[in-house]
């Protein structure tokens, strides 16, 4: 029986340095989606998460090379791409014959790009990678020419071959449960906010409802893999994956990774029966990402009565031609109504931010922290924009000729940001992001909203310790 290992190449520690206790460790969801799909077809499938194994980059390499496997892949952000580079050229002094196939939103934006750049990797998936591995390994088996297959890249020779664009996958229903037993599941844990409101941040559970966003930001890089429509997996799937995370796994926290889980009422409706049907909803603390226009009161009331205790906001901008430009589609006070609905709802808001979108001044990005501070929420994300590729910020730079660092420093956390607008440099968009972060943090009301609503030990002692990690990051000239 041939082998694929996938692997989650360490980077937490790079990526958040000081603040790496703070973030989830999320499971790898798309990579337990393909593996699924391995299996199925009768391979033997591992996964190797060195992150939430707490492996070095050498150990990783280390186990890679002890299971001794015919096909090793990896999900591709922009961050890591450096990194994964690296680790492929080493893991291919190894082991030579192995075949290396990447995925994700990184890889499917440059595919060309990404096989000049890294020797190490045969294939690269554009776009969603169950029908296309299924395909490749299929053709790999039967000798079929892979310039047949859409959706892939490759050498054939001297050349890069990139085939056509693969259609986003229809029928969601006909992909296997993803394969959750091989994960090492006590390891995952979700933000350190959840403890405030249930004492704790594992075991986690990620799923989805559907996959893609009707939105056109011009920041975001999902419809590199998702492409430009929202599709829904079958209701009784949703289900049956929901039984599994709780009766199997027992999760505690759950998160439905759908970029607008409140876009389609009727799905949202069903689902939320389910849960209430099956008491989940008291065994459960959910959180979901939204769009601000999708907030329902009708829909917010029944996800609250589901177990829906924290619902995430994009907020972006707090100025409507910054909004705009973006191309959200929304506007300042549909996002203040959000709030309001989510309040009235009884689920805690968060919002996230960004700055130094396209146009941004420094009028602009304070707009958005003084919204940030208007609006009732209880916990805020500010962030630098990054122009990935994929995205029209990308696209710009490009364009206007704007240098952009390795791939390494496309973080929003470790790195210098990426200014692309005149009036902002670097330096003063660590500037805004320091003040963003102070103005709504430090608040007296929100702390005492806070110490109010929550544990009052359990906020005091994560305070406590953000504190001190901000301190050492900005001393490093981090944050």
């Amino acid at each position: 029986m041939k082998k694929f290992v996938f692997v989650v190449i360490p980077t937490i520690e790079n990526a958040y340095h000081s603040l790496k206790d703070f973030v989830e460790i999320a499971i790898p969801y798309g990579m337990a989606s393909v593996a699924g799909v391995v299996e199925k077809l009768g391979y033997e499938a591992v996964i190797i998460d060195g992150d939430a194994e707490n492996l070095t980059f050498q150990d990783t390499i280390e186990r890679v090379i002890r299971e001794n496997p015919d096909f090793v892949g990896s999900t591709c952000m922009t961050a890591t791409m450096d990194t994964t580079t690296k680790f492929y050229d080493k893991l291919k002094e190894s082991l030579p014959a192995c075949k290396v196939i990447v995925g994700g939103p990184h890889v499917s934006a440059l595919p060309t790009r990404t096989l000049r750049e890294c020797n190490s990797i045969d294939y690269v998936i554009k776009g969603e990678g169950e029908e296309a591995i299924e395909e490749l390994l299929n053709g790999m088996e039967n000798g079929i020419d892979p310039e047949s297959i859409k959706g892939l890249c490759f050498r054939k020779g001297e050349r890069i071959v990139e085939t056509r664009p693969r259609e986003p996958i229809a029928d969601l229903g006909k992909l296997p449960i993803p394969a959750y037993h091989l994960l090492k599941y006590g390891l995952y844990r979700s933000y350190g906010w959840n403890a405030w409101t249930s004492g704790h941040r594992k075991p986690l559970g990620t799923m989805f409802t559907g996959r893609g966003c009707m939105g056109n930001c011009n920041f975001c890089a999902s419809q590199a893999v998702f492409g430009h429509s929202v599709r829904y997996f079958p209701l009784q799937r949703i289900k049956e994956e929901l039984d599994i995370l709780v009766e199997k796994y027992g999760i505690k926290i759950l998160y439905f990774e759908d970029d607008t889980f409140p876009a389609n009422r009727n799905v949202v409706n069903k689902v939320c029966d389910y849960i209430i049907e099956k008491g989940y909803h008291r065994r459960l603390e959910i959180m979901v990402s939204s769009r601000t226009d999708t907030a329902h009161l009708p829909t917010l009331n029944k996800m609250r009565k589901a177990g829906v205790r924290w619902i995430c906001f994009g907020v972006e901008s707090g100025n409507q031609r910054i909004l705009d430009i973006m191309r959200k589609n929304t506007t300042i006070q549909e996002i203040r109504d959000a709030f309001k609905k989510a309040k009235e709802a009884g689920i805690y808001a968060a919002g996230n931010y960004i700055i130094g979108c396209l146009g941004e001044t420094y009028a602009t990005a304070v707009d958005t922290i003084r919204l940030a501070c208007e609006l009732e929420q209880y916990y805020a994300s500010f962030s630098v924009a990054i122009p990935l590729p994929g995205t029209d910020l990308y696209r710009h730079c490009v364009e206007k000729g704007i240098k952009l660092p390795p791939w390494n420093d496309f973080g929003s956390v470790n790195s210098p940001p990426i200014a692309f607008n005149d009036s902002l440099d670097a330096g003063k968009l660590m500037e805004l992001r320091r003040i963003a972060t102070n103005r709504f943090f430090k608040r007296p009301g929100y702390i005492l909203k806070l110490l109010r609503t929550f544990n009052a030990m359990t906020v005091l002692k994560d305070f406590a310790k953000m504190y001190f990690s901000l301190r050492r990051e900005i001393k490093e000239n981090r944050f």
